[in-house]
């Protein structure tokens, strides 16, 4: 008996050990969560962009609950691009949400569902955001280059404030000076009803005379937006065309399907990384594309571990009615340091040319007419 009786003994020191072990462990554990929700000057939390994510967004209940105290009714959300949206916080239940103004935020980023975004808290109710896509987990290099569509304060979060004004026949979007083809009617900011200091940029609100250019990325105009008209497309549609294309290209030549940030909204298209490192300079420069006798110029812009085009593509997209799920062979003809030219083969997935309309609040009208 003596023996079992010590032996039964240890077993009770073990487990009595484990026991403090274990109750040690969690105590130190909850202490480290303290700290970090209390003192770390910025926490973080990501989210997936899923179901009605256009429309308001979910705040991690864990994140919600820690921070709650320390932000106000309203938060700012400053984008890769350094400019700031203000968006409102409303509570359904338990539930802290981004709502007034998040449809904003979702609008002149281009953002799509599956994306990935990663808030970081650093106080004074205040998060940066970065955007990582959903295909290649990486940052999205369009969120960078977004020009901010100017809003007005209105109660909780932002509103964009807007009156109409006419522009002529020569108007253009963006830097890329596209055209329209006909006069409309346009919305524009009514950034005089806010105080200058909550704006960013300032925009007039002015009527400038007709035959004014309005260039993206000035004080003036909302960012491009294009909206298909062509109908539905198969996914046999789709992998016929990537295999023409692919039977198209070469050593020297990179494939890319469009997708909806290249063509409709956004207009920055990648260049693949592999490929740009062998065969383009590592820094931004003019780059030119040409389709038969037709030439664009458009810029590539390098960030170090790789870059895409930007300023141009646009006007090559809308000249050549470009479109999701089209794909492109960009084939290398010139590559001397001066001068870099891109020969263009267009795959469409449906070969009738149906112009997209250009969407712009309610108002849209047809690329052409």
């Amino acid at each position: 008996m003596g023996p079992c009786r010590g032996q039964r003994g240890s077993c009770y020191t073990i487990r009595a050990d484990r026991y403090l072990c274990d109750k040690e462990f969690r105590y130190l554990r909850n202490k480290e969560e303290e700290m970090y929700w209390s003192h770390f000057q910025t926490v973080q939390f990501c989210q997936f962009l899923t179901g009605r994510f256009d429309q308001q967004l979910a705040i991690p209940k864990k994140f919600a609950d820690s921070i709650r105290k320390k932000m106000a009714g309203t938060v700012a959300l400053r984008g890769p691009s350094g400019h700031v949206w203000n968006v409102g916080l409303v509570t359904n239940g338990d539930t802290l949400l981004l709502k007034q103004g998040w449809e904003s935020f979702i609008e002149d980023h281009s953002l799509e569902e599956n994306d990935i975004l990663i808030f970081k808290y650093n106080g004074m109710s205040r998060f940066d955001v970065s955007i990582f896509d959903q295909e290649s987990l990486c940052e999205k290099a369009t969120s960078y280059f977004v020009k901010k569509c100017e809003h007005t304060e209105s109660g909780h979060g932002s509103k964009r404030s807007t009156s109409v004004e006419e522009i002529s026949e020569d108007s253009s979007e963006s830097s890329d000076d596209v055209s329209v083809g006909r006069r409309v009617k346009r919305r524009t900011s009514n950034a005089a009803r806010t105080p200058p200091s909550r704006i960013q940029p300032t925009r007039s609100t002015s009527k400038r005379p007709r035959g004014t250019n309005t260039k993206r990325g000035s004080s003036r105009g909302y960012p491009l937006q294009l909206k298909s008209r062509r109908r539905k497309v198969t996914e046999d549609e789709t992998k016929r065309v990537q295999q023409m294309a692919a039977e198209a290209s070469s050593e020297n030549s990179f494939v890319v399907v469009m997708r909806a940030s290249h063509v409709y909204k956004g207009f920055f298209m990648s260049i693949p990384a592999e490929w740009a490192k062998v065969h383009l300079p590592k820094g931004s420069q003019d780059i030119e594309l040409r389709v038969k006798e037709k030439r664009w110029v458009a810029k590539y812009h390098y960030k170090g571990y790789g870059g895409g085009l930007t300023n141009g593509w646009k006007k090559f997209v809308v000249d050549n009615f470009l479109e999701e799920f089209d794909v492109c062979v960009f084939d290398l003809t010139s590559g001397t340091p001066d001068n870099f030219v891109l020969d263009v083969k267009i795959f469409r997935v449906v070969e009738e040319v149906i112009p997209p309309s250009v969407a712009r609040g309610r108002r849209r009208l047809i690329l052409g007419e």
